[in-house]
């Protein structure tokens, strides 16, 4: 996923710098290409309703989701409340340093006007070609196509949660409101279906076609139980076709605990990401990571601190994408019930992002946690990952209990915690960094 922008300018022909406007404008937008975002320039300065009209048109035919606006100069501050008329999209107002040209000034009376009539925005301020600026107003446009993507999103939840978990019990509501994604109940009777319907040969052929994704795995378990995982895998991929999921939950504590966990190894690296126990919210949480860094997400436990380190430890049965692996890959009988195939290996090292998102209504709640996976060992037999942090890990420890964040925590890497906040920011939902 990358932040799309389409970035118009706007300035006063009687104003000092209105010469100038088409310059700022092009290096605004080509310092932001210049860092991978997908920036389109309009080419138009707004000033009369003509080109207001002309930039409306232009912006139309862009597939963007926020509305750059690189005020150039001191303008009239209807312009832009006609171009929202046309096109009515998420807008940053972008304003530069002149002591003459009025372009702050500018922002600050749209932001009143914004302000008043009840139309968010954000703010950037600095040179055309400044990279924090730059940076920021990518974060900023990242949050909103974040926001867009997770709209169209459907979540397929096979079976319903686990009991004796009412903590992650969904809210279909406010995941519809702050999320955006609309879940798809499924009842799990539609997946043992097509389990029952797929015969050995049918699973040896299914294996066969995923062995260059597998050949780097070292096989522990039965092959009776290879052949059962990937009629599972089979099963939930044919649903999510059929109903055009990019998210799963299947409710696998106790009764498919190694059942389903190689399927999803092999679902994340084909793009839909899957949760445990029945975790809908959670596996919400993977997507949204998954979007961020385009990589395989970590569906974990929070296990154990270690606070001379200042570490903890992450983990759950074995059911990550192989890609984000570090060294040996089993497939091995899942804990506890020692049956089954789960994906057990450890995590490559570098800075991740763990999420946990849980609630309902008024409470739902996002926490965001940054810190740096490090070397570990198989602590705990699935995919363990410990992480480093640079905040006392008692701290966190109690800062978890105090808000009432709960115990599945998402694991991606990369650092996305200013993306996630604006998230939180658009769609009205809180958030704790923690």
């Amino acid at each position: 996923m990358k932040a799309k922008i389409v970035a118009v300018g706007l300035a006063h022909p009687f104003e000092v710098g209105y010469d100038q406007a088409e310059k700022l404008l092009n290096q605004t937008v080509n310092t932001l290409v210049d860092m991978g975002v997908e920036c389109s320039n309009a080419n138009v300065v707004m000033h009369d309703l003509d080109t207001v009209q002309k930039a409306a048109e232009a912006v139309k035919r862009i597939d963007a989701d926020v509305l750059l606006i690189c005020i150039a100069t001191w303008s009239e501050d209807h312009h832009l409340l006609d171009l929202l008329s046309y096109v009515d999209k998420p807008v940053i107002l972008r304003a530069y340093p002149a002591f003459d040209t009025g372009s702050l000034c500018c922002a600050h009376q749209i932001g009143a006007v914004f302000t008043d009539i009840g139309k968010k925005y954000e703010f950037v301020y600095g040179d055309a070609d400044n990279h924090k600026c730059a940076e920021k107003t990518k974060q900023i446009a990242t949050a909103y196509t974040l926001a867009n993507c997770m709209g169209k999103v459907r979540i397929g939840a096979i079976g319903g949660r686990v009991k004796g978990m009412t903590e992650i019990a969904y809210d279909e509501f406010s995941i519809k409101q702050k999320l955006g994604a609309r879940v798809v109940n499924l009842d799990e009777k539609e997946m043992l279906n097509l389990v029952e319907q797929m015969s050995d040969e049918e699973a040896e052929k299914l294996l066969e076609e995923k062995k260059d994704m597998l050949k780097c795995c070292k096989v522990l378990s039965k092959k009776e139980h290879l052949l059962e995982s990937m009629k599972y895998y089979g099963a939930m991929r044919a649903l999510a076709d059929e109903y055009d999921l990019e998210a799963l939950s299947v409710k696998c504590y106790t009764t498919y605990m190694g059942k389903v966990c190689l399927g999803y190894s092999i679902l994340a690296e084909e793009g839909v990401v899957a949760s445990c126990e029945g975790d809908v919210t959670n596996a919400l949480t993977m997507k949204l990571l998954y979007e961020l860094s385009e990589k395989p997400v970590n569906n974990t436990d929070l296990l154990y601190l270690d606070e001379k380190a200042n570490t903890i430890l992450f983990a759950h049965c074995g059911s990550s994408g192989f890609s984000i692996a570090e060294g040996d890959i089993e497939l091995a009988p899942v804990r506890l019930a020692e049956t089954g195939v789960c994906s057990r290996f450890l995590m490559k090292s570098g800075t991740v992002t763990a999420v946990n998102i849980c609630g309902h209504g008024d409470n739902f709640r996002m926490a965001i946690m940054k810190g740096e996976a490090i070397p570990c060992g198989m602590e705990f037999p699935g995919n363990p990952v410990k992480i480093h942090f640079e905040k006392s890990v008692e701290d966190i420890n109690q800062e978890i209990m105090d808000n009432g964040i709960g115990h599945h925590w998402m694991v991606g890497y990369g650092d996305y915690v200013e993306e996630l906040v604006r998230f939180c920011k658009i769609k009205d939902m809180k958030c704790f960094v923690i």
